[in-house]
């Protein structure tokens, strides 16, 4: 009872020491358990990846050789570290040859992709935008055809949309079993096809030559919450209470896009016919690397005989929205292989008061839902805006573009890319 009393008289005359030391200790316990638990996680995955790597192969196989394509400003430069850390002793144990090429600019994952040779994959170890990037390059180079070539993305980026709705990961510890989970996917050497969006300009101004299409695997947005999303690290200084201090500070500024106009063109959602599916070139002209990738065959070759009436006709829609977003099956949680492919149009109320602005921007960070007028499924969809004196960006897979009128193309189960082996079904 005295050594109690002694306790509480030093901590009330000491009040600032105490709550001081109290921070550090409690900072101390936290640190210790996130670090013995990350260090049991990946003992624990090490021996299984040294598994594979024990494996024996055929005198006349090659082991397995991969391209890293790694951003090494992803994440406020924590990639680099990351991968080393969590992703590349899990890839060598398993007896893979690793090839890592660096990023050094922005769109420079898009020219390294026409550098790459020799190799079985291409692993992505960076953001939504790297991503983008690297199926853009990857899609261009060979036309729209490229399934035979597997991709396995590494969420080590700021923003990691796909990769998040497949290894999920919020906490330190989380965090590195995500990463551990994703490059586990790729030593399991399971996969499955995704969707892709293929973006196209629709301006008479560009010429055929230049006017090159981008590719996204997650969404497409415009309004005020795509813009006040984006201004987030402008409120830096609130720490990690930033993404909620943009929505409470931007409700009030004209400037977002409040007001989008456009009128929009679109298809039904189809499985396949002779409409959606003609034959493409299988490699661009200078052939190379990829052509060994890309199928000599028409793989869409049995859909050319069914005729869907349906899937040529376009419906057209006037729409005034605070928001407009497109997204792929791949970012919406609960959808599966089964699922038909479409892209999912969601169209915001036309009105949005400050406080219904600020819950739903709330919402969106928990992962939750916003509001959301009306719902469109679709094959292709034309989104030609009212352009005014406002300067306006679409947020492709979280990268910013100036609104101009575009035409999105779903390309169904057009890109392979590595899963968890429980997450993948069987495709013939």
């Amino acid at each position: 009872m005295i050594f109690i009393v002694k306790v509480a008289k030093t901590v009330r005359n000491h009040w600032k020491k105490s709550i001081f030391f109290t921070g550090v200790l409690t900072y101390g316990v936290i640190f210790t358990k996130n670090y013995l638990q990350t260090q049991d996680l990946m003992r624990s995955y090490c021996q299984r990846a040294a598994k594979y790597g024990k494996e024996p192969i055929s005198i006349n196989d090659k082991p397995r050789h991969i391209t890293v394509i790694l951003n090494p400003n992803a994440n406020k430069r924590k990639s680099v570290d990351e991968f080393e850390k969590y992703c590349a002793p899990l890839l060598h144990l398993a007896g893979i040859s690793i090839e890592v090429k660096k990023t050094e600019s922005e769109g420079h994952a898009k020219t390294l992709i026409e550098e790459i040779g020799g190799t079985d994959a291409i692993v992505i170890a960076g953001g939504d935008g790297t991503l983008s990037e690297v199926v853009t390059g990857l899609l261009r180079k060979t036309n729209d055809n490229a399934s035979n070539i597997p991709l396995g993305v590494l969420p080590l980026g700021k923003t990691n949309t796909v990769a998040t709705v497949k290894f999920p990961g919020k906490t330190k510890v989380e965090r590195v079993k995500a990463l551990a989970e994703a490059a586990m996917a790729v030593i399991e050497d399971t996969f499955k096809p995704i969707d892709v969006m293929k973006i196209e300009v629709l301006s008479s101004e560009i010429p055929e030559q230049s006017n090159k299409p981008i590719y996204a695997v997650g969404s497409l947005k415009w309004g005020a919450y795509r813009d006040a999303k984006a201004n987030k690290d402008s409120y830096w200084y609130f720490g990690p209470f930033r993404n909620y201090a943009t929505y409470i500070f931007n409700g009030f500024k004209n400037k977002l896009s409040w007001n989008c106009e456009a009128l929009i063109s679109y298809s039904a959602p189809c499985e396949g016919c002779s409409n959606c599916y003609r034959r493409s070139e299988n490699v661009s002209k200078n052939g190379g690397f990829f052509s060994r990738f890309v199928k000599s065959e028409n793989p869409y070759a049995k859909y050319l005989s069914i005729e869907n009436p349906e899937c040529s006709i376009t419906h057209e829609k006037k729409i005034y929205t605070s928001d407009l977003e497109l997204s792929t099956l791949n970012v919406i949680q609960g959808s599966s292989s089964e699922t038909p492919s479409k892209l999912v149009v969601e169209i915001g109320p036309d009105n949005v008061e400050y406080l219904d602005f600020v819950k739903n921007g709330f919402k969106l960070e928990k992962g939750e839902k916003k509001d959301v007028r009306e719902f469109i499924e679709a094959r292709t969809v034309n989104i030609n805006p009212e352009i005014k004196a406002q300067e306006a960006w679409f947020s492709i897979d979280n990268e910013n573009y100036e609104v101009k009128p575009i035409k999105v193309t779903l390309l169904p189960k057009i890109v392979n890319m590595f899963y968890k082996k429980e997450n993948v079904n069987v495709y013939n």
